[in-house]
């Protein structure tokens, strides 16, 4: 069986915050593991925060009653830090179905999971840990001399219907670690909203907790986008909403400064 000694090493070195969580090295479920690419998950854990970063940390680590640990080579905190949990095959992806070019068979063999610590309820990925983990895929991929397309979701290779990693356009992530491998760094935004005081939210819901507040026109990148709950504003309506990458949530696209209800060029959530 085939290990991952290098884990740690190769993330600092892609300017990803490692914390290495005791005997990592030697802490593995037994059988195979020759991984050929990194697959993103979420805790559905309780809510995270700066001040309850990795509320998940000890089950991941330790496994459920109904599964033994550890649960992902690494997990990754509200604040963007990995803790590096396994050198080894660890209990995350389950049997696969095709996905890209990763084949059907033990995901738990072919695959490097993260587990990304949010609800994934009420809650997306912070800013913070999906940085580090476009840094940490990207990393671990050149790692292993493969391209972009080795990055999967979990819900993309499950047999079972995971839905995570909640909130993530997949082909957003792919494409900015592709970025990140060609040298290239992610672009830093695409559209720019106009207003004041524009609430972004967790998800596209009127309701749904608001993540963070734009003071006033902003140039943001939007990931994906998709139909939510209607909104009546500036004189226009619409369900279509946007989701930014740097602020973690959706914004109504009547706040983006584009013609068009249906941004073009962006894919769905």
């Amino acid at each position: 069986m085939a290990t991952i000694p290098w884990l740690a090493d190769v993330l600092r070195a892609a300017g990803v915050q490692v914390i290495e969580e005791g005997n990592w090295q030697g802490r593995m479920r037994p059988g195979s593991f020759n991984p050929i690419g990194v697959l993103w998950h979420h805790t559905a854990s309780s809510t995270t925060s700066p001040s309850n970063p990795h509320p998940a940390l000890n089950i991941v680590i330790n496994g459920r009653p109904d599964l033994a640990g550890p649960l992902a080579q690494a997990l990754v905190d509200y604040n963007g830090v990995f803790h590096i949990i396994s050198a080894g095959r660890c209990n995350h992806a389950g049997t696969a179905r095709v996905s890209g070019p990763i084949p059907a068979g033990d995901g738990n063999t072919m695959l490097i999971g993260w587990e990304i610590d949010y609800n994934g309820v009420s809650q997306t990925m912070s800013p913070a840990q999906y940085q580090a983990s476009l840094k940490a895929t990207a990393a671990v991929l050149r790692q292993l001399g493969k391209d972009a397309s080795y990055a999967r979701g979990h819900r993309e290779t499950s047999t079972t219907g995971k839905i995570d990693p909640y909130g993530v356009n997949l082909d957003t992530m792919r494409s900015e670690v592709a970025a990140i491998l060609g040298g290239t760094p992610p672009p830093t935004y695409n559209f720019s909203t106009y207003g004041t005081g524009v609430r972004v939210r967790a998800d596209a819901r009127l309701s749904a907790p608001i993540v963070a507040t734009l003071a006033g026109p902003t140039q943001v990148f939007v990931q994906c986008q998709k139909q939510g709950d209607t909104v009546t504003a500036e004189g226009t309506t619409n369900n279509w909403w946007s989701r930014l990458r740097d602020q973690g949530g959706y914004i109504s696209n009547i706040y983006i400064d584009h013609p068009a209800a249906q941004l073009p060029g962006i894919p769905n959530c």
